[in-house]
């Protein structure tokens, strides 16, 4: 019997799990992840803004793969030696395996910035967003590092919030090195800067240098007080890749070939945030990527483990994104093109909740 073991409930190994009740009897499935519950990013900014419940945006990974029949083992993965093809994990144990997969995210860091890792609220792994939202509700000043957009959707979601609690008085602050939303082109960035504007977002230009202990410093000379501080400047690799001999891109992390194969060891495989396609290592780190690459990395885990065809993954050059202004109101690219409206963030909502009907059924 063949055993594949899924590292993380990332959108990519939902989708193996959910289609593995229909496996075949020779393999063996099994998740690891550090959570029962994987938390669905793209309802993060409506739980801020208080649409959602927290139940509404988490999936019950024990459920689900005792409903597929695939085992469940709440464990943080912490080394893989890929010779030997084992795992160890946080509890001691030691898994050996066929066929792995790591779909387990990035994390909300950056080391190049003094003092941000004493002083960042992480919201990842993803299971501990909860926690860290009620701390930034309670927040009083609360500095946003980064301009893209996890970062202002979230200060625009939490600036929501406190505006429908009554907490006008609490201050919602971008920090930003390059334009807002600048990868959507300049119409875009300008519009959403008016957006922020608009709804007291406070925006400051320049590079994050030192974070201190309630004060923050910019390369413009500014210093900024703040409660909170949380860094959503871009994905940053996860460590576990950096202290394996499993052949990683320069920023860390596991470098994959168009198969989703580690470019060394085909029997390790990547999907998501976590990865980095070889060929095309400029696709963006964002779930609408990893959840295209579930299809594709459930036919190769078949493929490979059964000794037949695999298939590659072929990226998009342009793909629909929504993300919350706050009040059920969505902002909405597709390549340069942008429009703002609630009808834009009632399409995300169905979106959002048929992806989340798939993993409770």
């Amino acid at each position: 019997m063949k055993t594949i073991i899924l590292v993380g409930g990332g959108h990519s190994h939902l989708h193996c799990i959910k289609k593995s009740r229909h496996q075949e009897e020779n393999v063996k499935w099994v998740l690891i992840s550090p959570s029962r519950y994987q938390y669905y990013s793209g309802m993060f900014s409506g739980y801020t803004e208080g649409i959602y419940s927290l139940e509404e945006t988490r999936i019950d990974l024990e459920n689900l793969c005792k409903a597929a029949g695939c085992d469940f083992v709440e464990s943080a993965v912490l080394s893989i030696d890929p010779d030997q093809q084992h795992l160890l994990t946080d509890k001691g144990e030691i898994f050996t395996y066929d066929f792995v997969s790591f779909d387990i995210g990035s994390r909300n860091d950056s080391m190049e910035i003094k003092g941000l890792h004493t002083h960042n609220l992480p919201i990842k792994p993803n299971y501990r967003f909860p926690e860290q939202i009620r701390k930034l509700q309670k927040s009083r000043k609360t500095i946003f590092i980064g301009g893209g957009a996890a970062s202002i959707e979230m200060a625009l979601s939490l600036k929501a919030w406190k505006r429908d609690k009554g907490f006008d008085n609490h201050a919602i602050t971008v920090v930003h090195s390059s334009p807002l939303l600048e990868k959507a082109g300049i119409f875009s960035s300008k519009k959403m800067t008016d957006i922020a504007l608009t709804k007291g977002v406070d925006l400051h230009p320049g590079r994050v240098t030192k974070v201190e202990e309630s004060r923050l410093y910019t390369d413009k000379g500014e210093i900024l007080d703040y409660e909170e501080v949380i860094f959503l400047g871009g994905p940053k690799a996860p460590p576990l890749f950096g202290s394996s001999v499993l052949p990683t891109d320069e920023q860390g992390y596991l470098l994959v070939n168009s198969y989703l194969q580690s470019v060394e060891y085909p029997n390790v495989f990547g999907t998501g945030d976590c990865a980095t396609l070889q060929d095309f290592p400029d696709v963006p780190k964002n779930g609408v990527t990893a959840v295209r690459q579930g299809p594709v990395l459930w036919e190769n885990l078949n493929g490979a483990a059964a000794n037949g065809k695999i298939i590659p993954f072929e990226p998009q050059n342009r793909y629909l994104a929504i993300m919350s202004v706050g009040d059920k109101r969505g902002f909405l690219t597709y390549g340069s093109f942008s429009l703002v409206s609630g009808w834009a963030w009632r399409l995300k909502d169905w979106i959002d909740q048929r992806f989340m009907r798939k993993y409770r059924e």
